[in-house]
């Protein structure tokens, strides 16, 4: 029985040498509570990705322990992957006191530090980065997995801004009609039905509906840079979340359209049952809004169009009266075809040479530049002296 026992773990022994033959690894690009992501490098293709290096040695025995929960993770991402925007697992080795999870790099890094960036994106972005999302989670609905902890901080963005679900650490595959009453997730993102869970004794639970809830949060925080819930007193943003109480009052949301508002008050139903599903949400007008569409009157953006058109016109009135450019090969050359060069020409030859011309007789002005001995003069000159 020993036997069998150690012959079963001389593949984990192998596993982190099998992991550092194949990937260099390189810097990190994150931290965990037990795990470190580094970039890694894929030693025979040259290819980059990013390595999740999870720590069993703290693992505890009591409830779930790190490596299970890791393995319901791997299985639950195997079991999703093939789709555009779920993060796409590459290799898994597993050791005694690691296991090595390796994924497809995601340049941008996180959907929440993009998002503290740029502070609040356009409705165009939030529509392009919004349609993926929802498509990502259809797709994970689709497949019976629940994700229950959708944030920015979970979604990655790939070399094209391109969404990239990740994190299935509280992911839970569901039954046809099964509900859960475990508390899990982020605070400012829990859906009311998670919170009764706690709350009530009797609570229906919750299932999939959590995560469209989540949804209409993330679309809120990306249009206006903040969460609709969010409360310093943690009691206060809980009983705001139950209540579904949040508003388009501040002033950021002025310039902001009726479409998106909206489908965010569709996704930020308290009632699971008559929240908005995914399919009919991606259906919405929001996602089908023409460029074209009619937009409330913005004094800012009409000024400064107005500023750039006057600009514009002084600029074309003007044209006729700028100098046309010239190079030194053309002043030594033919100075003569500038037409303000030609002028100051002109004035200094008359000083300089009068008396060689003669008036009316349309004589070459391009002629008085050729510093030759004028011979028919000179003669004329001779011939009168010597009379």
């Amino acid at each position: 029985m020993a036997k069998e026992e150690d012959e079963d773990k001389l593949p984990d022994q192998d596993a982190a040498k099998e992991f550092y033959a194949k990937y260099e690894p390189k810097e990190i690009l994150g931290r965990g509570i037990s795990s470190t992501v580094r970039r890694c490098i894929e030693k025979e293709t040259g290819k980059e990705f990013a390595a999740k290096i999870i720590d069993l040695s703290n693992d505890s025995s009591d409830g779930i322990t790190a490596k299970e929960a890791t393995k319901q993770e791997i299985a639950i991402l195997r079991h999703v992957a093939g789709h555009q925007y779920i993060i796409e697992l590459q290799d898994v080795f597993e050791s005694p006191t690691f296991i090595f999870l390796v994924f497809e790099l995601c340049r941008h890094g996180e959907l929440f530090d993009y998002l503290t960036s740029v502070v609040t994106l356009s409705e165009k972005k939030t529509r392009y980065i919004m349609r993926q999302i929802l498509e990502g989670v259809f797709h994970i609905h689709s497949r019976g997995i629940v994700h229950r902890d959708l944030k920015p901080e979970n979604i990655l963005l790939d070399d094209n801004l391109n969404v990239k679900i990740t994190d299935f650490g509280f992911a839970k595959k569901l039954a046809e009609g099964e509900m859960v009453h475990e508390l899990c997730g982020t605070p400012g993102y829990l859906a009311p039905e998670t919170l009764k869970c706690n709350m009530v004794e009797d609570a229906p639970g919750c299932s999939f509906e959590v995560d469209v809830w989540a949804c209409g949060v993330i679309m809120y925080t990306l249009l206006v840079g903040c969460p609709p819930f969010w409360h310093r007193k943690q009691m206060i943003m809980l009983r705001n979340i139950m209540e579904g109480k949040y508003s388009f009052t501040s002033p950021e949301w002025a310039d902001i359209s009726e479409p998106p508002k909206d489908l965010i008050r569709r996704l930020l139903v308290v009632d699971p049952k008559q929240r908005i599903t995914l399919e009919d949400a991606l259906a919405h007008p929001f996602f089908h809004t023409m460029k074209l569409q009619q937009r409330k009157f913005q004094a800012r953006q009409k000024f400064q169009w107005a500023i750039l058109v006057v600009r514009a016109m002084v600029r074309l009135q003007r044209i006729k009266f700028t100098p046309e450019p010239l190079s030194l090969e053309t002043a030594r050359t033919d100075p003569y075809r500038i037409k303000l060069l030609r002028k100051v020409v002109d004035g200094c030859a008359f000083r300089v040479y009068g008396h060689w011309v003669k008036k009316g007789e349309g004589q070459n002005r391009a002629a008085l530049f050729e510093n030759t001995p004028k011979t028919e003069l000179k003669h004329i000159y001779v011939t009168n002296l010597s009379r």
